[in-house]
């Protein structure tokens, strides 16, 4: 595919039995999912349309590599995945604490994990799930997401009803979540 050699960034194709095409980027570069019978000329299509898209995210990613983040600022030197689980779990957990006062959330247990796409989930028993990368976060986009998955122990859903109690606990939720999409390439180890 001419037009991915010409990028200059890295890729790989994973061929799927969908039929359609996808792209994500990622700090290792473009991953390109295609329908197994997908023409190829849509495909070129798809890609020349996307190029622009795709170049700009990339270089988002080149321009942060080797710069690391603890609480949303960056710091002299790497930092290893296991200071970072430690310090999220710290984290995380001081601010359960903090809003579940008399356990109204009812909370059972909290995990650090590896999330590939999410940054937090909440489970049915009330089990809290947190990515590990949240300590490269800023402490209140970190407040955020705890507050969000507290938040789906009364909603599980994203419903209007949902999100007027992350509302009422988190006055700037929207500020935040924006922070996420726009710096989320930033919270990586390289």
């Amino acid at each position: 595919m001419e037009i991915l050699e010409n990028l200059g960034i890295p890729y790989n194709i994973n061929w799927t039995e969908s039929k359609s095409v996808s792209i994500k980027i990622n700090k290792n570069g473009l991953r390109l999912n295609i329908g197994e019978n997908v023409p190829k000329e849509f495909i070129n299509s798809f890609l020349s349309k996307k190029k622009f898209w795709i170049k700009d995210n990339w270089q988002k990613y080149e321009s942060a590599r080797n710069t690391y983040l603890y609480l949303g600022k960056e710091t002299d030197g790497p930092i290893d995945e296991k200071y970072y689980r430690n310090e999220t779990k710290r984290i995380v957990e001081g601010l359960v604490k903090l809003h579940n006062i008399n356990n109204k959330f009812k909370i059972n247990n909290i995990f650090i994990k590896s999330q590939k796409t999410r940054w937090g989930s909440c489970s049915s028993k009330g089990n809290l799930n947190f990515n590990w990368k949240l300590a490269m976060a800023p402490p209140e986009v970190i407040e955020y997401i705890v507050i969000h998955e507290l938040c789906h122990r009364l909603e599980m859903n994203h419903s209007t009803k949902f999100w007027n109690h992350v509302k009422n606990m988190c006055v700037n939720y929207k500020t935040h979540k924006k922070w996420l999409k726009d710096n989320h390439f930033r919270l990586t180890i390289w």
